[in-house]
């Protein structure tokens, strides 16, 4: 084999390695377009690509069992100054073998109008102001829902309780062993880089929120 032909098959195949793998954004990734830009949205992994992705508001997965309003793409956006306080966040837990796994940061205002709708539709209007905000640092870009995964494997820490839980397992405290080692771990990291713990919710995180106006341009539609 000529030097060419083997310096390009070397290539692929250092392309292809788990490393590489975790450190390539997924398709369509940046998630950017001009009316997000003009509202000084920027992606969760522009400054740390490594940082995991499961949007849930993208999919049925969320307690509504539809894909919310204004999530046409599964896309993670925060304001400049969240998105680089994560990734400082992000690549400190890295030295022990631990990532960050995002499901959901930007939010749409109508994505919480239907959160809202839903919770007193379905006979839980008690949710509304306490586990669903009417006015939300996610509407900002300010906020973050986040966990921990492993990096060597890529599987999520038990952290006692699922993302989106409503009872009184989803008390950041509220938890017992590893679970509560592993929520109080999430809560340093974040609280180190100038996040505030919401504490009815182990997994959102709250960031300076930068005033009142409230955003609501789709992401991806």
């Amino acid at each position: 084999m000529s030097a060419r032909p083997l310096a390009l098959a070397v290539a692929a195949l250092l392309a292809t390695t788990p490393s590489a793998i975790a450190q390539t954004p997924a398709p369509g990734d940046p998630g950017t377009s001009p009316a997000l830009l003009d509202a000084g949205l920027i992606p969760v992994r522009k400054h740390a690509p490594s940082i995991q992705l499961n949007i849930i508001g993208a999919t049925k997965r969320n307690v509504t069992d539809q894909v919310l309003p204004g999530y046409c793409k599964p896309w993670a956006l925060l304001r400049a100054n969240a998105a680089k306080a994560l990734a400082r966040a992000h690549y400190a837990l890295r030295k022990k073998g631990i990532g960050l796994k995002v499901y959901d940061a930007y939010r749409p205002v109508r994505a919480t109008n239907a959160l809202v709708a839903w919770a007193i539709n379905s006979g839980h209007p008690e949710y509304v102001g306490t586990k669903i905000a009417r006015r939300s640092n996610h509407n900002l870009g300010s906020a973050v829902d986040v966990s921990l995964f492993a990096t060597e494997t890529g599987t999520e820490l038990n952290m006692g309780a699922d993302v989106d839980d409503l009872d009184g397992s989803s008390v950041t405290t509220n938890a017992k062993g590893k679970a509560l080692e592993n929520r109080l771990r999430l809560k340093r990291a974040l609280e180190r880089e100038g996040f505030r713990n919401y504490s009815q919710e182990w997994w959102h995180y709250d960031f300076h929120p930068l005033g009142p106006r409230r955003i609501d341009v789709p992401l991806g539609c």
